[in-house]
C-alpha cells in the first residue's frame, strides 16, 4: 500500500491506481481533493483522497511506501516543518518501507537571477483560451534559502491572466544528508533524473530513496 502526500489533484494518484496498486492520496488543499476525486471517479477508481497536513498527520494506518513527488517537500519552508513531516513519515511507514522524493537540485546561477527579469518556464495548449504560456520571475534570500517565485500565465489575446505567488526552500545536496540523517533516515539511493540517471553535479533535480534507521539509543 502507497501514501502520496502533497498528492494535489491525482495527476500521479490517478495512473499509479490504474496500475492496480493499493494508493491513498494526501493533500492540505480542498480544492485540490475536489478536483482529485471528481477526476478518481470519472477514471472508474476509488481511491481514498484525505485531507491532512504533512508536516503533522495521522492516517492510523501503515504505508509499504511514501511519496512526496514533485518538489511538494519544499513547500515545508523551516527546519522544524522538515523535521515534523519526518517523523509522521517514519510513523506511518511499515517494516521494510521507503520514503520517496523529488527536489530540484539548485544551481547558484538560477538562485542569482535578477528578480526584475522574467524567465520563460512552459507552455501549454488549454481547449478554450488556446497555448498559454508561463514566466516566472525569483528572488532568494541566502540567510534564510528561501526563493520566492512569481508565475504570470498568459494566452494570447490575455497577458498575465492569473499571477501565482509561492515560496520554495533550498536544499543543497549535502545538507540533504544531514537533514535525513537528524530525521532518523539513510538516503539509501539518490538519482539525477527520473530515468534512474546517477546523480552528478549536472543533474537537475535529486530522486532520493530513503530508508528509516533504528533508534539510537541514548549514550
Amino acid at each position: 500500500r502507497v501514501l502520496e502526500l502533497g498528492c494535489g489533484s491525482g495527476r500521479l494518484t490517478i495512473p499509479i491506481a490504474q496500475e492496480g496498486i493499493d494508493i491513498v492520496g494526501a493533500d492540505l488543499s480542498p480544492a485540490m481533493l475536489r478536483s482529485a476525486r471528481a477526476k478518481g471517479a470519472a477514471a472508474g477508481l476509488q481511491i481514498p483522497f484525505v485531507q491532512a497536513d504533512m508536516r503533522q498527520f495521522d492516517l492510523g494506518a501503515q504505508f509499504s511506501a511514501i511519496l512526496i513527488p514533485g518538489n511538494s517537500l519544499l513547500h515545508l519552508l523551516t527546519i522544524e516543518d522538515l523535521k515534523q513531516c519526518f517523523a509522521s513519515v517514519r510513523r506511518h511507514l511499515a517494516p521494510g518501507g521507503k520514503l520517496v522524493f523529488d527536489i530540484s537540485k539548485w544551481d547558484l546561477p538560477r538562485l542569482a537571477r535578477d528578480p526584475g527579469e522574467r524567465h520563460p518556464v512552459l507552455c501549454v495548449n488549454h481547449p478554450e483560451r488556446g497555448e498559454i504560456s508561463v514566466e516566472e520571475t525569483a528572488e532568494y534570500d541566502a540567510a534564510e534559502q528561501i526563493r520566492r517565485v512569481i508565475w504570470y500565465l498568459s494566452a494570447p489575446d490575455d497577458p498575465d491572466f492569473q499571477i501565482i505567488d509561492y515560496r520554495l526552500r533550498v536544499i543543497f545536496p549535502q545538507e540533504l544528508i544531514l537533514l535525513l540523517d537528524c530525521a532518523g533516515f539513510r538516503l539509501e539511493t539518490r538519482y539525477g533524473e527520473f530515468t534512474r540517471e546517477a546523480f552528478a553535479s549536472s543533474s537537475p533535480r535529486q530522486v532520493c530513496l530513503c530508508v528509516p534507521v533504528a533508534e539510537r539509543a541514548d549514550v
